[in-house]
């Protein structure tokens, strides 16, 4: 039987799907942990969706992948199985047919299963919408921002307050200032911007303007996650609701750094799905 044929076959039987933990040897099925389970008509039809429609490869990522969708049948027996590989593709019962399905619609397969339950989706999220928005660090220019070159604050909209303190510091050694620097950071942008979503949104500005991947998740950006830290995700999560690209950026920078990114996920969601596939 071929995969198409197969797909058809298994998914008219699926009555349950779950997500589980881990990709290919992550270990038997039933030992794994159920990040979430499907059984509602309308949400099993709507992965069936997702997880079906694209372009075979006629290969296979050479990863392990991860969460795995199990599908079972009325009697709770399992049909089969797919792992997903990061932001796109998923392998139906790849020792069988070894050959991935690229995903019409991957951004909302990863939208659906974040709205589902599963944390840690948004990671899969983070290169593509840095290449679409333009902010790969470029290899002809430093990795880290030089000290003494004011216009590289400007140009990443640092906080005009905070810019006199950071021109004679270099983007590396801005991951390592001492807490009394940050502190005096904090204040200043507090005196300078009262409200807590204003800051949350010319924070998460500036960190999505960051170098991906040195500098955004390494340099300056450890400095703009610590100042994020002293506001609460509520308010962090309004300014990311925003629509601007450039925000949700910086806000999915914030999250992936975080034990749940379900929230912020929610929040970012239709600027997601405006930008990417």
């Amino acid at each position: 039987m071929l995969l198409p044929e197969w797909l058809s076959d298994v998914w008219a039987r699926t009555q349950v799907v779950r997500v589980l933990e881990d990709g290919i040897g992550g270990g038997p099925l039933d030992d794994r942990a159920v990040l979430f389970q499907l059984a509602d008509r309308t949400r099993v039809n709507r992965a069936r969706e997702l997880t079906t429609n694209g372009q075979f490869t006629g290969d296979i990522c050479r990863c392990l992948g991860g969460p795995t969708l199990a599908l079972y049948d009325a009697n709770d027996r399992i049909l089969g199985i797919g792992t997903i590989h990061g932001h796109g593709s998923i392998s139906w019962e790849r020792s069988r047919f070894a050959d991935d399905l690229k995903l019409a619609e991957p951004t909302a397969l990863t939208l659906f299963l974040s709205e589902c339950g599963v944390t840690g989706q948004l990671q899969s999220l983070f290169t593509d919408l840095v290449m679409t928005l333009g902010y790969y660090e470029r290899s002809d220019a430093p990795q880290f921002r030089p000290a003494g070159v004011p216009a590289v604050l400007t140009d990443r909209q640092v906080p005009t307050t905070l810019r006199d303190m950071l021109v004679s510091v270099g983007g590396n050694s801005a991951a390592n200032l001492p807490q009394e620097r940050v502190r005096v950071l904090v204040q200043r942008l507090a005196v300078a911007e009262p409200g807590p979503i204003a800051r949350a949104d010319a924070l998460l500005g500036w960190l999505g303007r960051l170098p991906y991947p040195t500098e955004a998740l390494w340099g300056e950006g450890v400095l703009v996650r610590q100042l994020l830290a002293t506001l609460s995700e509520v308010d962090i999560v309004a300014a990311a609701a925003t629509g601007e690209a450039v925000v949700a950026l910086g806000a999915l920078n914030w999250a992936v750094h975080q034990p749940d990114d379900r929230v912020v996920a929610a929040a970012i969601a239709p600027t997601l799905r405006r930008l990417l596939p």
